[in-house]
């Protein structure tokens, strides 16, 4: 026990307390359901304004993968950019919005991040 201006402590608690509440939140993330960011085709942007916009709003994401991005996005009409948690593809997508392409957001149906 801790003994602070004539008021003890007992941190033995406190820290099981603690260590439970973290391992609940980690518990939360793992079940968290994976979302992927997706890039809409488009015929106004040049592909190097596309590849560019990619690699700066979406960090993890280098100018390689975002040219291969790019080039299934033209092909196809849609593309996954990344995969993550619902609030990080959410700001990856507006991020993407406002510089003007086409992006939303879909739960990924295999788990994988």
């Amino acid at each position: 026990m801790l003994a602070t201006r004539g008021h003890s402590c007992n941190l033995t608690g406190s820290i099981a307390e603690l260590q439970a509440n973290d391992f609940e939140r980690k518990e939360a993330v793992d079940k968290e359901p994976i979302w992927r960011v997706l890039l809409h085709n488009d015929d106004v942007h040049t592909f190097d304004y596309v590849i560019d916009t990619m690699v700066s709003v979406v960090k993890t994401v280098t100018r390689k993968k975002a040219h291969r991005i790019t080039m299934e996005a033209h092909k196809s009409g849609l593309a996954t950019v990344t995969t993550t948690w619902k609030q990080l593809a959410r700001e990856y997508s507006i991020g993407l919005q406002k510089a003007g392409l086409t992006s939303s957001i879909a739960p990924d149906k295999t788990g994988a991040c």
